[in-house]
């Protein structure tokens, strides 16, 4: 993944990104859409009400990163105002990580992904990058400049996609849940403040050291998220007594029983030979630290084959291999765990 730089490559971008929301939704007209310090009047897409609603307000020129506006929520038509859940924005001139949003391409297809650097804002205690990426469980991807340094997003959606109104509606469900979550302090507790100082010490530790080349598959990376909330509402559902599901910056999953780590759950998106000596590694390393009798488990496509080399490697190491597959027609796609 390569962040895209070119202005004009970016005007084309934006420019498919508006045609292909614009052509899926229903015109609601000009609606009146509110914001911090003000409000302003702008053609609102949506299909219904309690369904996503945008609105696309060209480049925006007062501030030093003039940028391209790009505005999210959840349709109320009812109400005389309708309320920003997220902006994932385009500088326009510049490629400032200060703007949230930004385009990143697949180096080796060519698709272009609308990006998301998970800084959420709002105003409110509780709301923030580091709470909103520990509280979504959020994937964040590696994108790599033309510099070689390496700038990290969440990919919302990839344009073209059948699914991309749906995508963009997963993101900005998920920020609004969020976001209501903190308002009522629910997050304002110590385990979770715990879980942020983990986070803040994980990042800080690798901020701005690594370069490199693209490394990896990429396919079903928007879906990330999903699959691991999937495997959380599945194993919630057959908590036994005392077992609790946890998630951490390093570890996708684990679950714990009596206080003690019993199962690790590493997800992936493809199932290259690379991709899994990463796996294979972060399940023996992570179960090694927490000790004891660890279940490991690792989640991977459906109908994508691995090789038989790695196959019995983890079958001697009592990796346990689990399937996804993404299901439904046209934009509606769920994930499905095998």
């Amino acid at each position: 993944m390569r962040l895209v730089e070119d202005t004009e490559e970016k005007v084309r971008a934006q420019a498919r990104l508006e045609r292909e929301v614009s052509d899926a939704l229903e015109n609601q007209g000009s609606r009146n859409i509110g914001f911090r310090g003000g409000n302003v009047d702008h053609t609102v897409y949506a299909s219904g009400e309690g369904s996503l609603w945008v609105a696309f307000g060209g480049i925006v020129e007062d501030s030093a990163f003039p940028r391209f506006w790009n505005a999210f929520g959840v349709y109320r038509a009812d109400r005389p105002m309708q309320e920003i859940t997220v902006e994932i924005n385009i500088p326009t001139d510049t490629n400032s990580a200060k703007v949230a949003g930004f385009l990143a391409k697949d180096s080796d297809t060519g698709d272009i992904f609308l990006m998301h650097s998970g800084k959420v804002g709002g105003g409110r205690p509780g709301i923030g990058k580091s709470a909103f990426l520990v509280w979504s469980k959020a994937k964040l991807v590696e994108v790599f400049t033309s510099e070689g340094n390496i700038r990290n997003g969440i990919a919302v959606a990839r344009l073209g996609d059948e699914d991309l109104v749906e995508r963009l509606w997963a993101f900005v469900t998920t920020v609004h849940d969020f976001k209501e979550t903190a308002a009522t302090g629910e997050l304002d507790t110590p385990d979770f403040k715990r879980r942020i100082e983990e986070f803040d010490r994980y990042s800080k530790e690798f901020s701005g050291r690594k370069r490199g080349t693209r490394n990896g598959e990429f396919e079903y990376v928007t879906y990330h998220g999903d699959i691991v909330h999937a495997i959380q509402v599945e194993r919630t559902a057959h908590a036994a007594p005392g077992e609790e599901v946890f998630n951490s910056p390093l570890i996708d999953l684990y679950v714990k029983k009596g206080g003690a780590v019993s199962e690790i759950y590493e997800v992936k998106t493809g199932v290259g030979r690379q991709v899994l000596y990463t796996a294979i590694g972060q399940l023996v390393t992570h179960a090694a630290a927490v000790g004891g009798n660890v279940a490991q488990y690792l989640v991977v496509p459906a109908n994508e084959p691995i090789a038989e080399d790695l196959a019995r490697a983890m079958a001697k190491l009592r990796i346990e291999v689990r399937r996804f597959q993404l299901v439904g027609n046209g934009r509606r796609k769920t994930v499905k765990l095998i």
